[in-house]
C-alpha cells in the first residue's frame, strides 16, 4: 500500500477510482440509499470511499489484511493516520478547481460523520467479519486468494470456498454481492463457489483504462464483473 501525498493527490485517484466504480455498478438493482457496505480487499481506501458516494452508503467498512509485498504486517494505524490527514486537508480545500464537484461531494460525506471505517482481517479465516451488509464489494482479491498471493496458509480453491462463504455470510437476505476480477485465461472459474452461495444476477465484461502514478494510462484491462444476490 502507498500513502497518498497529499489531499489533490488523494482526490485525483479517488476521481478515476469513482469512474471505474460507477461503471462496475451500471444497470444494478442499487434503489436503496443509506446502505451499510463492505469492501472486501479495501487497500488504501479508495475504492470503499468512492462506494460511499456512488451509493450514499451511511456504513461502509474497509476490510483488508494491511499486509506488505513481504507479507509482514503493516501498520494499520499508519494507513488509518494517513487518511484521517487527508480527511483534515479535504475539509479545509477551497472550492476552486477542477474537481470542484468531487471535492464538495466528498466534504458533504464528511461533515456529516459519514467516512468508511478499517478493519484489519482475514476474509478466508476471519469469525468476526462485518454482518448484515446491503452491498458487499470485492475487486481483484478471489483470484489472487487462490494464488497464494497473501501469504494465506489455505490457498487454492479451499481458500476460496471459505472466503466467499464468508462474504456471503456477511450480506444479509436480499443484500447484493458484486465481485471484480480481471479477464485472464487459465485463471480459476469463481463461478461455481459463488454459485454455491448466492443467487446469479449477470456477468458482465469491461474494459478500463489502468490508473497509474500519474492518472490514467493509454493501456487498458478486462475486467470480468460478477453480480450476485443473497437468497
Amino acid at each position: 500500500m502507498q500513502t497518498p501525498n497529499n489531499s489533490m493527490e488523494f482526490i485525483e485517484r479517488l476521481k478515476l477510482e469513482l469512474e471505474d466504480l460507477r461503471e462496475f455498478l451500471r444497470g444494478l438493482p442499487l434503489n436503496i440509499s443509506d446502505y451499510k457496505v463492505g469492501d472486501f480487499g479495501c487497500e488504501w481506501g479508495y475504492t470503499t470511499l468512492s462506494l460511499m458516494l456512488a451509493l450514499n452508503a451511511a456504513e461502509c467498512v474497509g476490510i483488508d489484511t494491511f499486509t506488505g509485498k513481504d507479507h509482514s504486517p503493516s501498520s494499520l494505524e499508519q494507513a488509518q493516520q494517513g487518511l484521517d490527514n487527508v480527511k483534515a486537508k479535504i475539509l479545509a480545500m477551497p472550492k476552486n478547481s477542477q474537481e470542484d464537484g468531487l471535492i464538495r461531494e466528498t466534504q458533504n460525506l464528511l461533515r456529516k460523520g459519514r467516512f468508511p471505517v478499517f478493519k484489519q482481517d482475514d476474509i478466508v479465516q476471519s469469525n468476526s467479519l462485518p454482518k448484515n451488509l446491503d452491498f458487499a464489494f470485492c475487486k481483484l482479491v478471489l483470484r489472487n486468494i487462490h494464488e497464494g498471493a497473501y501469504g494465506n496458509s489455505i490457498k487454492g480453491n479451499q481458500a476460496v470456498e471459505l472466503a466467499v462463504k464468508n462474504i456471503a455470510t456477511s450480506t444479509k437476505h436480499g443484500g447484493l454481492v458484486c465481485v471484480v476480477e480481471k479477464n485472464v485465461a487459465g485463471s480459476v472459474d469463481i463461478v461455481p463457489f459463488l454459485e454455491a452461495h448466492l443467487t446469479f444476477l449477470r456477468i458482465c465484461h469491461i474494459r478500463r483504462g489502468d490508473i497509474g502514478t500519474n492518472g490514467r494510462t493509454s493501456s487498458s484491462t478486462s475486467y470480468i464483473v460478477y453480480a450476485y444476490k443473497k437468497p
